[in-house]
């Protein structure tokens, strides 16, 4: 066998090595040698082949060397002469190409043998740790032939399978499938997809016990051949669990829908309805499966408040007894008290929330409260709720630095209308007063009754000169207009204007506005005066009858 040939045969040989001694080292260093001399007895055979060529043609000729080179010219001669002697020079750098040749190639061999030992060594680590690993993964693996014969299985799956003492060769995995007509659909799906991901199916031991397993499995190449690689998780307690939720959110659903109550489930993720039970749908006048599937949000009344119930709930987890405000399906706003909480059931999360109409106490809430801060005559604020609201204001006005305004205003001769016409004719004369003063004021603003004739205007940004021409435009506008109800009767009101500015002392605006007010009496009524102008004159507020009856006069 020539050198090449145990080479190659080396090469192919595990464990070859050219740095190697003994029977694997040897050949290398022989095929070595054996080029070398190749070049020396090649070199050595041409020169000997040259001068047997030149002695045949000598003998040929039956001539001496001498006469033989007589025949040629000088020039003849010399470059003969030449080229044997570059003939000779030449043979040595053949022979020391020859030895260059012969050590790349050594090195090269080597490199490769060396690449080779090393390529060999890492698919050994390789495979021992993929063992390792095989055998520490905290799920079942099997590693399987095509028609599902087990070729390996690491602990998990042993356990998980009960094949302890069993020879695996003897397993086939498709055997544990608890259906033998699904086994063949799995067969047959993975063969044609090549892979299984995430199936939930049940097996069953040898021992009959049955077990839910997530199963996923892939064709692999191995040594040549196809193999089933199978990973199985055990999901039995996770299956339990969630049988056990179903149980009890079907359980959960009965005792909602059997409530009085009306009810709903939303989903968190998306905020569309998923339950409704019978007295919602009864509240909101819409059937359940017209309301499910639409955005929760839009069974309140605004997108803000829906939002905030749910920024509260995810902070506290819960809500309970919120009053807020619902839609029915004909657009009318209701008033609801609401509890809502989190609920999480299988893999969602669910918002049950539950609610009590409370329209009709909001609205004698309401009415209650109207009573309670408004005239009955009027429908101005009363003394008590005025005096509040001015407070209120008074504060805000110091914090925002900005002008409050106070107006009185009294009706000339109340008294001897009531006298004349009739108290019934006085109240027609009052109420005509407000309707006139709350068309003419804005909404921010507060009109009050604080006495039987006298009211007060509240005009918060406004300064004084602004106040004083609302005042005078009330004043043209009730005067200019005779009071209905019988009789001809023309009626006139008188207004004192007081600025108020901080310390926004309520007493002391109340004090110089009915000063105001007096020097529009003195003045002959039916007109507006403002405190410390030259025609407002300042009068003591002890001077002066609170009750409102002593300013009407003759």
């Amino acid at each position: 066998m020539d050198a090449d040939a145990i080479l190659i045969k080396d090469l192919e040989t595990p464990g070859g090595d050219a740095t190697a001694s003994g029977a694997h080292g040897a050949p290398h260093l022989g095929a070595a040698r054996l080029l070398t001399w190749r070049v020396a007895v090649g070199s050595a055979a041409l020169i000997s082949l040259s001068a047997v060529a030149l002695a045949s043609v000598l003998l040929a000729a039956d001539e001496a060397p001498l006469a033989f080179l007589a025949r040629f010219d000088e020039a003849t001669l010399r470059h003969a002469g030449l080229a044997a002697i570059a003939a000779l020079a030449l043979l040595p750098l053949a022979f020391l190409a020859a030895v260059w040749l012969v050590a790349l190639r050594e090195r090269r061999q080597a490199e490769a043998l060396a690449l080779l030992r090393d390529n060999r060594e890492a698919l050994r680590l390789s495979r021992d740790q993929m063992r390792r690993v095989f055998a520490s993964l905290p799920v079942a693996y099997v590693l399987a032939h095509k028609d599902g014969t087990l070729v390996r299985a690491n602990p998990q799956a042993v356990a998980l399978f009960g094949l302890q003492g069993r020879d695996l060769s003897e397993v086939n995995v498709f055997d544990f499938t608890e259906d033998e007509d699904f086994s063949e659909e799995l067969r047959g799906y993975l063969a044609d997809a090549g892979r299984i991901e995430n199936f939930e199916i049940t097996m069953r031991r040898p021992d009959g016990k049955t077990f839910w397993v997530l199963y996923s499995a892939a064709q692999v190449e191995m040594d040549g051949e196809t193999l089933l690689f199978a990973a199985f998780s055990d999901i039995t307690e996770r299956k339990r669990v969630e049988q056990a939720l179903q149980k009890n959110e079907t359980a959960l659903r009965a005792i909602i829908d059997a409530s009085p109550i009306p009810a709903v489930l939303s989903n968190q993720a998306s905020g569309a309805l998923v339950y409704v039970n019978q007295a919602a749908a009864k509240f909101f006048g819409r059937g359940a499966p017209e309301l499910i599937g639409r955005s929760a949000a839009n069974l309140w009344e605004s997108a803000e408040q829906y939002g905030g119930l749910l920024t509260e709930l995810g902070i506290r987890g819960h809500i309970e007894d919120r009053e807020a405000r619902m839609i029915r399906a004909d657009g009318r706003p209701c008033w609801v008290q609401t509890s809502t909480t989190v609920l999480r059931l299988q893999d969602d999360t669910l918002i049950y929330a539950a609610f009590t109409d409370i329209t009709e106490r909001k609205r004698k809430e309401s009415e209650l409260h109207r009573l309670a801060t408004t005239d009955p005559l009027t429908g101005a604020l009363n003394r008590r709720a005025f005096t509040e609201r001015a407070v209120t204001e008074g504060e805000r006005a110091r914090r925002g630095a900005y002008p409050v305004s106070l107006v009185i205003c009294d009706l000339d001769h109340f008294k001897a209308i009531n006298d004349t016409y009739g108290h019934a004719r006085g109240d027609v004369v009052l109420k005509r007063f407000t309707a006139v003063v709350q068309e003419l004021i804005r909404p921010s603003d507060a009109l009050g009754r604080i006495g039987g004739e006298e009211f007060a205007v509240l005009l918060p940004g406004s300064d004084a000169d602004a106040a004083a021409r609302v005042a005078e435009r009330v004043r043209a506008r009730f005067s200019a207009e005779p009071i209905a109800g019988g009789d001809p009767l023309v009626a006139t009101a008188s207004f004192g204007v007081a600025g108020w500015r901080p310390p926004f002392n309520l007493d002391a605006a109340l004090q110089a506005a009915d000063a105001a007010l007096y020097a529009a009496k003195a003045a002959g009524r039916d007109c507006v005066r403002v405190a410390g102008a030259e025609t407002a004159k300042i009068v003591p507020i002890a001077s002066a009858s609170r009750n409102g009856r002593g300013r009407s006069g003759p």
